[in-house]
């Protein structure tokens, strides 16, 4: 990172992280799901950091979440980063392969919005099945019960999180581009 990003990276990171941290504090119950529900904002760090800093970025609320505030705790820090930091991450490549190089504003809105709606949705059904199938969790029904119930909430939530997450990138696209790590990363057919 030293050799090819900023030195105020690290901080945008850090910054980022922190803005991440506090909004995912605010999480509700997933009634029959053995879950929460909350914000997550994968694709909007992705965009910012790009997807390798996101990982980074996401990993780090996670363990703060999990050790300051027993947040999903230490048993599940290991799905915690694959559903949020590496399925968050893993949208820049959806969006990536929507915007096809050419990131004008309307295909980065269309793009970034399925891209935040999707992983949204994988996430919500990567956890339906963990703790459907999980013996620690007791009998909620398993599978047929756990999957949906996530989708249920997710669905409607995913949505409105892509309409936000659209909207921030579009607008921080136009304000401060070079901001945008991951929007610069669209451009580089190295990525």
């Amino acid at each position: 990172m030293k050799r090819t990003l900023p030195r105020s990276f690290i901080m945008l990171a850090a910054v980022v992280a922190a803005i991440i941290l506090i909004i995912q504090m605010f999480e509700f119950p997933v009634a029959g799901g053995g879950s929460t529900w909350h914000i997550m904002g994968g694709t909007i760090v992705t965009m910012i950091l790009g997807p390798y800093g996101a990982t980074i970025s996401l990993t780090v609320v996670l363990i703060i979440q999990a050790l300051a505030f027993g947040d999903g705790g230490l048993t599940s820090f290991g799905a915690n980063v694959f559903n949020m930091a590496v399925i968050g991450a893993l949208s820049f490549f959806v969006v990536k392969a929507l915007v096809k190089g050419k990131p004008s504003k309307n295909r980065l809105t269309v793009s970034v919005f399925a891209a935040s709606w999707l992983s949204s949705m994988l996430t919500a059904i990567a956890v339906g099945i963990q703790i459907g199938i999980s013996p620690l969790v007791g009998d909620l029904g398993g599978l047929a019960v756990t999957v949906p119930t996530m989708l249920f909430w997710y669905v409607p939530t995913g949505l409105i999180e892509a309409v936000i997450t659209s909207s921030l990138v579009v607008s921080l696209s136009r304000m401060i581009p070079e901001k945008l790590y991951g929007l610069t990363m669209l451009k580089d057919p190295l990525s």
